[in-house]
């Protein structure tokens, strides 16, 4: 079954843990879970105002978070929605931040799946 995540990276993060401790993966996973939905909500209020500082900002906050824990598809929509905002491109910018409702949801369960299995 194709995930949303990359598990290679999640198996990178858990072999970083002395003698199987996964805290660090929890917490980053946690992290996530606090703080990309706030990250989405200033993308998407960024945009509702034409204020693109805010949609780069955001997007780029959470193009770094993503990439730490495998969500290469968030990671990729956040990085293109990056450069439209330097490009000032009002309607790329309305297909990305509905492209990321998808993506977002998936990894959103499965990093809750993973948490639970590691805690």
């Amino acid at each position: 079954m194709a995930t949303a995540i990359n598990m290679a990276v999640i198996d990178e993060l858990l072999s970083l843990g002395d003698d199987g401790d996964a805290s660090l993966l929890t917490d980053l996973i946690q992290m996530f879970l606090e703080d990309a939905p706030v990250k989405l909500n200033s993308i998407k209020t960024g945009f509702a105002k034409r204020d693109m500082n805010i949609v780069e900002k955001a997007a780029h906050s959470m193009k770094g978070s993503a990439g730490n824990l495998g969500a290469t598809q968030i990671q990729e929509v956040c990085d293109q929605l990056q450069r439209s905002c330097h490009q000032s491109n009002p309607e790329e910018i309305a297909g990305l931040v509905a492209q990321l409702e998808v993506p977002f949801a998936q990894v959103l369960g499965e990093l809750r799946g993973l948490l639970a299995k590691h805690s």
